[in-house]
């Protein structure tokens, strides 16, 4: 994407990078390289995001620079070629495999070679391998300890070089990997401390160790990417929401992406709605649940809005389409939530940082303890020395806290989203476990913003036909769910010819009928313009009507609480989070809702720049470590969501604008699920702690045993638990994180 004349960016995927940590050493090189300016690699969904300087093959450069980490890393671009009856899925990105696949759906195998390394045979054929060279190992290990231990020690060279044999079998791969990092200047990664230590094991006659060590990695390291793929697989699931392709009315299947503004295309049951659109013939029950997570079907019919990923459980339905495929609701929730994993939290950039300094820090200590012990204690011998520091190299990969605090954020992100909220970053989830105060629009967030009006009340000899007349003329050029409530009572489709109108934000309405002027607004309003009104006490919006500044009467207009809000305030509340009422309507208005809800701190009266205001003085007030939420759903709403420290977009169907600057949006109009996004967030938070003291503390006791050398030579099975058994178990851990409030 090109930002100017010099300046890109684009969005790559990779193979080929195995560790986090070295996910996080490329990333660093990356941002060093002085024609990148921003780099960003998310290991989980195997992205680099790359904005970059100049013309040059960014492609090739990445490329060059991964290797140095990563010999076997690939990069490349995304191509989305649609199938067609000859043609093949070159390039097809599946998110929940998170693996780049060649899909040989063509006529010729041969039409499907372009990138070998993604080549489902090559695949196979390497697991198959990997599996053999095990297999031989642990036989070879089998046989040397027979011949060493049973028919003893007569075998004793024979049994070493089985020994030897086996190991080079089994740890053909960390061996190979090592030596093309050493090649790149890549000394001290993951597989080059396992060699040295499982080595050393065998150089100071540990065998059986130096295999174990070498195979226990190895089968941790399965389930460990197994445990990942399966994780991320399931989080990527929840947004799977995208169709390729749609009917149109005369029967004809065609790209999605070619569909355009009015197309009328059919839905037929058991199909997912591919566009937003407007029944327009049939009606239907939808399942909206993955999309707003509510599990009791909607029935829709002529005229009713229908929302794109929503599966149609009933009959067949016509849809006029109103928004093209990029930007349907699908497809911000795909890119939302794409985003959102690009988005680091406070944490994960300080384990980032952290990663990057503990290996050789950890390498430091190593050399020293073995100088120490060798040199400087009488009660270690060269062989203890060596062995208490190959313990050192085998514990210390900080795996364990790289891959699970970005997965944890990432599972967070999923399971709020299967409530129907999108989280758009780990540092929104971070922050969202913080909340202490959440402050709230009224009309559309807290009420259903189903107005009815309530009574007219002329003023003088004006009639009430009169006053719904003048009404009725000038609301129709407004989109305010009050004015779309006063326009229900005109039965015709006669309107006074009302010229130069124009809408006032936070105040009402202003046009010209015959030359003088018509105001219909509220309170503010008449003041603004010195109209001489009466002021109308209700519990309800007042909308005040005067003609050739004449005050002619008023409107009563009056709103539902929604039944959800109830029980979001009471839940917010015994979370210990302050529930604060912004709105503007009047004070009436506002202490009824309040009161009826349970908010106590309640501003009314507030024009746009007013919430603003009130809401900077609340965010001033706040203690260091608070976060102060605001919920709106309006374009009146969109400073104050961008204001405050979360931003929560109620209708993802709703403003553009408010969704575009929001950081969090809730998919539907109720409020059902926002406490259980703070819920998830507060669970998430602390599986992270469970996982950081965790994982640090079995580092420690590893460490600590490796000084001591209380263990000996089995010391180094317990450096491999403390790498590779502490990073399976942080994993499932995090998965705790997607079956979070599913018994409840």
């Amino acid at each position: 994407m090109r930002e100017n004349n010099n300046i890109h960016k684009i969005e790559l995927f990779f193979e080929g990078i195995d560790c986090p940590n070295c996910a996080a050493k490329i990333e660093d090189l990356l941002n060093k390289n002085e024609l990148i300016l921003e780099a960003r690699i998310n290991f989980l969904s195997k992205k680099i995001i790359v904005t970059y300087s100049g013309e040059v093959d960014i492609i090739d450069l990445i490329t060059v620079i991964s290797r140095k980490i990563e010999p076997d890393a690939e990069v490349f671009e995304e191509i989305k070629e649609h199938h067609h009856e000859h043609e093949c899925h070159h390039h097809e990105h599946e998110c929940h495999h998170h693996e780049h696949k060649c899909h040989h759906e063509c006529c010729h195998d041969s039409d499907c070679h372009h990138h070998e390394h993604d080549s489902k045979c090559n695949h196979k054929h390497n697991k198959k391998n990997k599996f053999l060279r095990m297999i031989i190992g642990i036989i070879s290990t089998v046989i040397a300890i027979v011949l060493e231990i049973v028919l003893n020690n007569d075998f004793k060279y024979v049994s070493k070089v089985l020994f030897i044999v086996a190991y080079v079998f089994i740890a053909w791969e960390i061996i190979i990997k090592s030596f093309k990092n050493i090649r790149r200047g890549n000394v001290f990664d993951e597989n080059f401390l396992m060699l040295v230590a499982s080595i050393g094991a065998i150089i100071i006659d540990e065998n059986l160790e130096a295999i174990l060590v070498v195979l226990l990695y190895s089968i941790g390291e399965y389930f460990q990417n197994k445990a990942l793929g399966d994780s991320t697989a399931s989080i990527a699931g929840l947004i799977n929401l995208k169709s390729d392709y749609v009917q149109l009315e005369n029967g004809d299947l065609v790209d999605i992406d070619k569909v355009s503004v009015d197309s009328k295309i059919i839905v037929k049951a058991g199909e997912k709605i591919p566009l937003d659109g407007i029944i327009i013939s049939g009606n239907t029950s939808l399942d909206a649940k993955i999309l707003t997570g509510e599990s009791i079907p909607k029935d829709v019919g002529v005229g009713d809005g229908v929302m794109s990923g929503c599966i149609n459980l009933r009959n067949a339905v016509t849809i006029k389409v109103t928004k093209v495929a990029s930007d349907s609701l699908v497809s911000k929730i795909i890119k939302m939530v794409e985003d959102a994993s690009n988005k680091k939290s406070k944490t994960e950039e300080f384990i980032t940082k952290f990663a990057r300094i503990y290996t050789p820090v950890v390498l430091s200590i190593a050399v020293v303890v073995f100088l120490v012990e060798w040199l400087l204690i009488d009660a270690f011998s060269l062989n203890d020395a060596l062995n208490n520091s190959f313990v050192f190299l085998v514990t210390s990969c900080p795996c364990a806290l790289v891959i699970s605090i970005p997965l944890a954020f990432y599972g967070g992100i999923g399971k709020c989203s299967s409530f129907g909220i999108l989280v758009k970053g780990g540092n929104f989830i971070e922050a969202l476990s913080k909340s202490k105060v959440v402050c709230f629009d009224k009309t559309g967030t807290l009420t259903k913003g189903n107005f009815a009006l309530k009574e007219i009340i002329p003023f003088g000899d004006v009639s009430k036909d009169l006053l719904i007349d003048y009404l009725v003329s000038i609301e129709r050029y407004s989109n305010h769910p009050i004015a779309k409530s006063i326009l229900k009572v005109k039965n015709s489709d006669e309107f006074l010819n009302v010229e130069d109108v124009c809408e006032l934000s936070g105040y009402g309405m202003k046009g010209n009928i015959l030359g003088r002027v018509l105001l219909v607004g509220n309170e503010t309003l008449m003041k603004k313009e010195n109209i001489n009104y009466i002021k109308k006490e209700s519990i309800g919006s007042v909308v005040y009507v005067a003609y050739d500044y004449k005050y002619l009467g008023c409107a009563i207009v009056s709103d539902e609480i929604k039944e959800s809000s109830y029980k979001l305030i009471s839940e917010l509340k015994e979370l210990n989070i302050s529930p604060v009422m912004i709105t503007g309507d009047n004070e009436n208005i506002a202490l009824d809702v309040g009161k009826r809800l349970g908010i106590e701190k309640i501003y009314s009266n507030l024009l746009p720049h007013d919430k603003f205001n009130t809401l900077s003085n609340i965010l001033n007030r706040k203690q260091k470590n608070e976060v102060v939420i605001y919920v709106g759903d309006g374009i009146n709403d969109t400073p104050s969501i961008k204001l405050a420290d979360v931003g929560i977009a109620v209708g993802a169907a709703g403003n553009d604008e408010a969704v575009e600057v929001s950081d969090v949006v809730v998919l539907d109009d109720d409020m059902d699920n926002l406490v259980k996004a703070i819920k998830v967030s507060k669970f998430t938070k602390k599986i992270l702690k469970q996982n950081i003291i965790f994982a640090l503390s079995c580092k420690m006791i590893a460490l600590v045993i490796g000084i001591v050398g209380i263990l000996g030579s089995y010391g180094m099975l317990l450096g491999v638990f403390a790498d590779v058994g502490v990073c399976l178990i942080a994993i499932l851990n995090t998965l705790r994180i997607l079956k979070y409030g599913d018994k409840k």
